[in-house]
């Protein structure tokens, strides 16, 4: 009997779902539908459709100059800019008087044999080629605000580790790029750049928090890109916007120099890898990034795509939590599995991986426990230098004068009221005496449902297994449409808190031009399988479609 009211109630809250999606898509897309659209300026120059790898050897081989390089891509910034609001403060005069110097060493090393083109490939594979950051990635004499008010006047006096190897490798820093309020949100708005909108449809989001990075590199204004990923930040804004994006296997990567309050080294949630527009930019990147543990990977192994063990899963599940999958992802994601059927004749499992519908709590549990040592949100939001107001800063946003983000203050009101909870409960245990106890309530364990569920995975995946998963449940949502529909963003997020390797793939437009795309999930320092398929996937599904057009 109880089962039954249980499974009743599943379903008339399911049902509740879906009628509340439909309508908050019927009244976006009233709302927004009806706006016109900016289009980007088309792409003339050649230069900015070349992968970063193609740029490099260019480079090396004295093809192109890296001032032309770099001239070309302040060109297109200067261009695309005005109607993303990408970047959060540009670094164009230092990058060209470096570029300058690269080609002068390169004139005179190539020309006196103190450099080769092979010793440089090894140690400085990026020579001369430009590259950007998000603006929580500190980099020394930029901004380093994590889009708060408070910060406002914050300049980074050192670099990010990230940045430094980048640095070592040749790249060339051209700017950094916006973010959500704190890299809190999958909606790239903030109150000190203001908001991003997407390269295919300025009237959505290009996701977050990566999203400055992500509409930048989409619009062919960088060719090497990097960002983080906590729960998502990295392959949301990616999918959003027709891009790869990976997340490499946790405590790779250093994160020293990457959060706004707290500087940490290793993290089991947050993560530094790379968005590109070409799959092959994606290793070389990874391999830097990595430094000394990069032996923990086998980035230069082959890979054929027919000795691997495919599993495909479409949903997460819970149809409570999260919207309902699109068609168009599901139909793409079946054409994906057919490919892989057709092509290398191996079968592609569909399964259900039980603990996946609790993935939004496992995630939550995961963060709570990493970030325990973090001060609630609005302290946060003033810097940690006392705290805000918020039922002040609430009522500025009703009247249009927000010093935050809805999300940022949500969390705040969130964190005031679970506190003043627990202080009146403390303070009701007091006057009552210490026998005043409350009746114990069931707990989501969710220690047990995350070792659980990621010794399913690797035993599932093991060293030769990849998962096929969606990166999202919707195509790019309009501008504020993610605070209707908050929790969406877990489809990346539970790979986050388990840790597995993860490269988000595009699979070309859906019909009303907006990106498709799925995850390529790999088991534990399997990095190189996700990428060599998100490769083999590029080739029969064209990857990344530039949003202008190309003359």
């Amino acid at each position: 009997m109880g089962g039954c009211v249980v499974g009743a109630l599943r379903t008339l809250a399911r049902m509740v779902r879906w009628v509340w999606d439909v309508c908050v898509s019927v009244v976006f897309t009233l709302v927004m539908g009806w706006r016109r659209k900016s289009y980007l300026p088309p792409v003339f120059n050649p230069i900015l459709l070349l992968s970063a790898s193609e740029l490099a050897k260019s480079i090396r081989e004295r093809k192109v100059s890296s001032v032309e390089v770099v001239r070309s891509y302040v060109t297109r910034i200067s261009n695309v800019n005005p109607i993303l609001n990408a970047i959060a403060q540009e670094n164009f005069q230092a990058a060209l008087l470096e570029a300058r110097a690269v080609d002068e060493r390169l004139d005179q090393g190539l020309r006196d044999g103190s450099l080769t083109e092979e010793w440089l490939k090894k140690n400085q594979p990026f020579l001369g080629v430009p590259f950007t950051v998000k603006e929580s990635i500190a980099v020394t004499g930029l901004p380093h605000t994590g889009g708060l008010v408070a910060r406002d006047y914050v300049i980074a006096y050192r670099d990010a580790e990230v940045v430094t190897k980048m640095k070592k490798a040749g790249a060339i820093l051209l700017a950094n790029t916006n973010i959500s309020e704190l890299g809190m949100w999958w909606e790239c708005d903030n109150r000190v750049y203001g908001r991003t909108n997407n390269p295919y449809d300025t009237r959505r989001t290009p996701g977050g928090s990566s999203g400055g990075e992500c509409a930048l590199m989409c619009a062919c204004g960088t060719p090497l890109s990097l960002g983080t990923d906590t729960g998502g930040s990295i392959r949301t804004p990616a999918f959003f916007c027709g891009l790869f994006g990976h997340k490499p296997t946790s405590g790779v990567v250093s994160l020293r120099g990457c959060n706004i309050h707290f500087d940490k080294e290793w993290g089991e949630l947050q993560c530094v890898g790379p968005c590109t527009r070409h799959a092959q930019d994606l290793a070389p990147i990874l391999a830097i990034l990595a430094g000394d543990r990069v032996n923990k990977l086998s980035l230069g192994k082959n890979v054929d795509p027919g000795t691997l063990r495919f599993f495909t899963m479409e949903n997460d599940g819970d149809a409570i939590l999260t919207t309902r999958m699109s068609p168009y992802l599901i139909m793409i994601q079946r054409a994906v599995a057919n490919h892989i059927r057709c092509t290398y004749d191996c079968t592609v499992h569909k399964i259900v991986i039980p603990g996946m519908r609790r993935s939004y709590q496992i995630w939550q549990e995961k963060l709570r426990e990493e970030y325990k040592d973090w001060p609630p949100m609005f302290e946060q939001l003033a810097d940690n230098k006392g705290e805000i107001n918020v039922w002040t800063e609430i009522t500025r946003a009703i009247l249009g004068r927000a010093l935050h983000t809805i999300p940022s203050l949500a969390q705040a009101l969130l964190d005031k009221l679970v506190g003043e909870i627990k202080f009146l409960k403390d303070q009701t245990k007091v006057l009552l005496g210490k026998e005043a106890t409350a009746v114990p309530m069931p707990k989501f364990n969710a220690e047990n449902h995350w070792k659980t569920l990621q010794m399913r995975v690797q035993r599932l995946l093991g060293d030769n297994g990849v998962l096929l998963y969606p990166s999202h449940p919707t195509l790019a949502p309009y501008h504020s449409e993610s605070f209707f529909r908050p929790l969406n963003f877990t489809y990346t997020a539970i790979f986050s808190a388990l840790g597995f390797p993860v490269t988000q793939v595009p699979l070309g437009l859906s019909p009303n031009g907006l990106p498709l795309g799925i995850q390529v999930v790999g088991g534990m320092y399997q990095d190189h399988l996700t990428i060599s398929v998100a490769a083999d996937l590029e080739k029969t599904f064209g990857g990344w479609v530039c949003p202008s057009k190309i003359l």
